[in-house]
């Protein structure tokens, strides 16, 4: 529940928005005046100074007041919601004016620290990227469809594909670049990056790109030819030094899961130095967790099992812990074994697929698994319930 503070605060939202409308009400305003008053309700949101769960929760009690007409827009992307935040995020008053504590990033998470969280099917969500930046969650994740070889849609199965809008580019590659610019444009004696975390600049966004279409050598081409190559220009992906044996973190890090090609050839496009002939590999294969070998651990920077999976190997299964309501001292004792495995190779582990009903079942397992088993990142669906169990 939100607390007095934040109340009052969204009702002088309310009042401000309310005002601004009716001031130019029997007026016709022209499209300039529009902009204007759109610009003043953005300007007064900012003011505001709200940035997490918060800022999510007063554009969605706003909506209507915060958009200026629903005619202007087309449900562009996902949703009438999500054009106008994304609007508000990306709104830029001045392009050349290098300022990172007014940028995206400080709006969405300026007060929220990262957390183990892997948003899972980030796509479905009402703000794909966004809702998840902005409660800290360290991964996010996209299912990607090779679209006659030329684009990738991003969607769970193909009947729900928008080959125009739903796009890799549109939801993640683009708004990603957009905002790593922002919190990139000082000159740095550094040469790291600054990343999506406000207060945790160095830590690294996981990007979990699975693979649904056959032609996963395509598609894999597409990704690193088309819609990485920007991010990869800009100094934004974490590689794998082929010649150092190293990887070296940045902003984003592409793991491929799904039907990805494991080939070295496909990989590094048949050159002993990489895909672009740099040495460098820019995405990481999601290893299995339960078959674990040491390459992984220049290959992989993850290792993943589903808790199904997880729960037969252990002679057990995901019924029986459902029911039951927890995992037992076995079960546990198991599974922890295969999580130290994976740490001992350096790869941050996620179990996916665990109970999502009733809720103090998925409380109870979701902190067995993060606590006891000491997974690294807890596959949630629910961001909020996240934010509360870790």
């Amino acid at each position: 529940m939100l607390g007095l503070k934040s109340c009052l605060t969204i009702l002088v939202g309310y009042v401000v928005a309310v005002c601004a409308l009716f001031s130019s009400k029997g007026r016709n305003p022209s499209l300039n005046n529009w902009e204007k008053l759109k610009d003043q309700k953005y300007s007064t949101v900012d003011n505001f100074g709200l940035t997490g769960h918060s800022l999510l929760q007063f554009f969605q009690d706003n909506l209507a007041l915060l958009s200026l007409t629903e005619e202007k827009y087309h449900h562009k992307s996902s949703s009438f919601y999500y054009d106008v935040f994304k609007e508000y995020i990306l709104r830029n008053d001045n392009p050349k004016n290098c300022s990172p504590a007014n940028s995206a990033i400080a709006k969405l998470n300026k007060d929220v620290n990262p957390m183990p969280v892997h948003s899972h099917n980030d796509y479905w969500r009402k703000l794909p990227l966004f809702e998840g930046l902005a409660y800290g969650a360290r991964s996010t994740e996209a299912d990607v469809w090779n679209i006659d070889g030329k684009v990738l849609a991003v969607g769970h199965n193909e009947a729900s594909l928008d080959p125009v809008e739903l796009t890799l580019d549109k939801l993640y590659t683009g708004p990603l670049s957009e905002i790593l610019d922002e919190v990139n444009c000082q000159d740095s004696i550094s040469s790291s990056k600054n990343g999506v975390f406000f207060n945790s600049p160095e830590t690294s966004l996981f990007f979990y790109i699975d693979f649904k279409s056959d032609d996963n050598e395509l598609t894999y081409k597409l990704l690193m030819e088309k819609y990485f190559k920007p991010l990869i220009d800009s100094g934004y992906l974490t590689y794998y030094d082929m010649k150092k044996e190293e990887i070296f973190w940045n902003p984003v890090t592409v793991i491929l899961t799904g039907n990805y090609p494991t080939s070295l050839n496909v990989l590094d496009k048949g050159n002993n130095d990489g895909y672009f002939n740099s040495n460098q590999r820019f995405a990481f294969l999601d290893a299995l967790l339960l078959d674990l070998e040491p390459k992984d651990s220049n290959l992989s920077v993850t290792a993943t099992v589903s808790f199904n999976e997880l729960m037969r190997h252990c002679g057990s299964d995901h019924w029986k812990v459902s029911l039951r309501g927890h995992m037992d001292s076995d079960e546990i004792t198991c599974a922890k074994k295969l999580i130290d495995k994976a740490h001992a190779l350096k790869l941050t582990t996620r179990i996916w697929g665990a109970p999502t009903w009733p809720f103090n079942t998925v409380k109870a397992i979701s902190q067995q698994i993060f606590h006891d088993l000491g997974s690294d990142l807890l596959n949630l669906d629910d961001m909020f319930m996240a934010s509360s169990l870790i």
